[in-house]
């Protein structure tokens, strides 16, 4: 049986697992959201004890990265079919698989993360011609020249990252963006500031530390407040975190009642806009 890899990442960049083992458990389910093989090896190549770990975590942050995965592969796919030869960035990658869910032969793909994280992820997900890796922080542009290849269109992919950001840090990128990129949308999810005051006060107060969590630090209520930032920023989409999947087909109603709840109120959101 070949070495299980040990895991070294920063406080941040440790998320990262949370959304890979919600898609690694989801595809063992019955009636899965999103079918993700690619997450269950993954996890299955990892030293580490996920079960143990996960247990202490409420089972919605789970379940999150499935439902956020669906979320985002229903909008690459709508890109895919108008721009084949498109390039999706893939801001914060951590551990992500999208591009080996939906590879169409024709687009290009780029993985944006923290040194660390690309170094574990080169030895989990291969590279090929139309898929790289960029090692750096999405706050240093220098990125964008590793972005050579730039089909007819540009989407950045931002999931579980901007949060973690302040206001003025995801400010500056959406409008050095804007300059650097006209005509490219990006898609995220985010929290409304009143989830992300009581996420951060509930999951660290004293004596409650968490393996896997951070502190977030952006909220944002509606898109219209980011659309104010640039008369270039166009909305493009904007729903509900939790719509538009069947809730009930999926999960059991212990995990449901906090999602059900969020979603009524809704403090979470998908957000997709136009950038230039």
């Amino acid at each position: 049986m070949p070495q299980k890899l040990k895991i070294e990442l920063g406080e941040v960049q440790k998320t990262l697992l949370i959304p890979l083992y919600g898609r690694a458990r989801e595809y063992e389910s019955p009636n899965p959201l999103v079918k993700d093989r690619f997450a269950r090896d993954i996890v299955d190549r990892l030293a580490y004890d996920f079960d143990a770990v996960f247990s202490k975590i409420p089972p919605q942050f789970v379940i999150n990265g499935a439902v956020r995965a669906h979320h985002m592969d229903n909008v690459i796919v709508s890109v895919l079919e108008r721009h084949p030869d498109a390039t999706v960035v893939n801001i914060g990658a951590g551990l992500d698989t999208t591009f080996q869910r939906l590879d169409n032969g024709r687009m290009f793909w780029y993985d944006l993360d923290l040194p660390d994280s690309i170094a574990l992820r080169r030895q989990l997900v291969p590279e090929g011609e139309r898929n790289k890796c960029i090692a750096g922080s999405v706050l240093d542009t220098k990125w964008f020249t590793g972005i050579q290849k730039r089909g007819s269109k540009v989407l950045f992919m931002a999931s579980g990252v901007l949060v973690y950001l302040e206001e003025t840090e995801v400010r500056r990128l959406f409008l050095e963006l804007i300059r650097e990129f006209p005509g490219s949308e990006i898609v995220f999810e985010s929290y409304s500031t009143w989830m992300l005051r009581v996420r951060n006060r509930a999951l660290f107060r004293k004596n409650n530390k968490q393996e896997l969590l951070s502190p977030m630090r952006w909220g944002v209520n509606t898109a219209r407040e980011i659309a104010r930032w640039s008369d270039r920023i166009r909305i493009i989409d904007e729903f509900p975190f939790y719509s538009r999947i069947d809730l009930n087909a999926h999960w059991n109603e212990k995990a449901l009642t906090p999602i059900k709840i969020m979603n009524f109120f809704r403090i979470m959101k998908i957000m997709r806009l136009g950038l230039g």
